[in-house]
């Protein structure tokens, strides 16, 4: 997904796909920075189905889920 496509899940709070499990939303959006590094780059939160645990994913590997039902 890009930026804004990440972005407005987030926003929409809608479930996404990460390695073939469905995450209930994107609950954060991380920007960080390795020391040394000039460059931030981009990680994902993904809240699970049962609302108690966080995956952090890669955002390339990430991607809408076809039903914007709550799981």
């Amino acid at each position: 997904m890009t930026r804004d496509e990440l972005k407005a899940a987030f926003d929409e709070q809608c479930p996404v796909i990460h390695g073939g499990i469905t995450y209930q939303r994107i609950s954060a959006l991380i920007s960080r920075r390795e020391p040394g590094k000039r460059r931030a780059f981009l990680q994902v939160e993904l809240m699970d189905r049962t609302g108690r645990s966080v995956t952090i994913a890669d955002p390339d590997r990430i991607e809408r889920s076809g039903s914007n039902a709550k799981i």
